[in-house]
């Protein structure tokens, strides 16, 4: 009986139990990135601007994120209610050869056949091409006959799952702009997304306000000759937003974020007209910096206070693909070192992409 057991403790010391390998790591999915988008020529960030369209969803998901330069964003139709489309009115002529768009891979209730039309006038359109998704999360590109614009209209025509709503994340264009940016100018009354607004420009400097609920969002930025790029105060709210007006001066589109231009604080689109209205910009830029402690001085050639020891200047930029070149030659730039947050797209690599004003703490 002993010999047994120890015969049996020397087969099992001798014969150890063999583990389950490890499970193995969960594979990293590749983050997609945004150098389609960030040269597209339809781009709001290059000056685009959606000067119309025929329907979203809700306004968190509509025709102005196919142009946003993010390819996480897209427009959305309503359920089952196709064709939709949007003009995009791009911020010189240009010459365009090559279209493209951005989809998912299959499941993800994407746009399958799209429409590309070109116009000169915004008012008759010839076709360029229509063209059938693929199931990728990359960007889709497409050559044309080369053709000279200054509109595209692109439209949704049937998506990948019948009676479904229909996503597109991205519209792009590339070519070469023909003539120098014409973005019109803000200045004047607007209609924006049913409520008065007004702006004014002075130089590269812009004050504006926006009658939205019981208080005014007002608005100290600056244009560069693409874009306008302002800082924005309501109340104890705060944030930035980006805004286009088309070179024809009548249409505007804007992304706003609040307090940082951030995918997660995306807050709304917004489409303009004009519009009489009879309203007090006032001059927000103190109360901007008094509530975040920083004023971006986009298009200020004057402060809002009297500097002092008590404030400092930071630059910086994003807008080039390296660090060094982001560093540039001036002297107080911090280049892209040290982000308040990491810009992600062409859009928050412009409004990121400044002189701040600080507070020493």
């Amino acid at each position: 009986m002993r010999r047994c057991a120890s015969i049996l403790l020397f087969i099992a010391i001798a014969c150890p139990k063999h583990e389950a390998p490890p499970p193995a790591a969960p594979a990293i999915e590749t983050p997609i990135t945004d150098a389609a988008e960030r040269t597209s020529l339809c781009d709001i960030a290059h000056g685009a601007t959606t000067v119309s369209r025929t329907g979203e969803a809700f306004l968190g998901a509509s025709a102005l994120h196919a142009i946003d330069g993010d390819p996480g964003t897209f427009w959305m139709t309503p359920l089952a209610d196709l064709p939709q489309s949007t003009v995009i009115a791009l911020p010189a002529r240009s010459r365009v050869d090559r279209v493209g768009i951005r989809t998912v891979v299959k499941g993800g209730f994407s746009a399958n056949r799209v429409s590309f039309e070109g116009s000169n006038d915004g008012k008759t359109f010839s076709p360029i091409v229509t063209i059938k998704s693929a199931s990728t999360n990359e960007a889709q590109w497409f050559d044309i006959k080369p053709a000279e614009l200054s509109y595209m209209r692109v439209t949704m025509i049937d998506g990948a799952v019948a009676n479904h709503d229909v996503r597109l994340y991205s519209i792009l264009a590339a070519g070469k702009e023909l003539e120098p940016a014409r973005a019109g100018d803000i200045t004047g009354c607007w209609n924006i997304n049913g409520e008065p607004a007004r702006f004014e420009r002075h130089g590269s400097y812009v004050t504006g306000i926006l009658q939205t609920g019981k208080e005014p969002m007002r608005f100290d930025g600056g244009f560069d000759g693409r874009i306008y790029r302002l800082s924005w105060i309501r109340g104890n709210d705060y944030g930035m937003a980006l805004i286009t007006i088309s070179p024809d001066g009548q249409r505007l589109s804007g992304l706003n974020w609040h307090e940082e231009a951030i995918p997660m604080f995306f807050d709304t689109s917004w489409f303009g007209e004009r519009a009489k209205c009879n309203i007090d910009i006032g001059q927000p830029a103190a109360a901007i910096l008094e509530r975040t402690e920083r004023l971006s001085l986009y298009g200020r050639t004057e402060l809002p206070i009297t500097p002092s020891a008590q404030f400092h200047f930071v630059a910086h930029e994003f807008r080039f693909p390296t660090a060094k070149e982001n560093q540039g030659d001036v002297c107080i730039a911090a280049g892209s070192d040290s982000p308040r947050q990491d810009p992600v797209t062409e859009s928050m690599r412009a409004l990121y992409s400044t002189v701040d004003l600080e507070i020493r703490r």
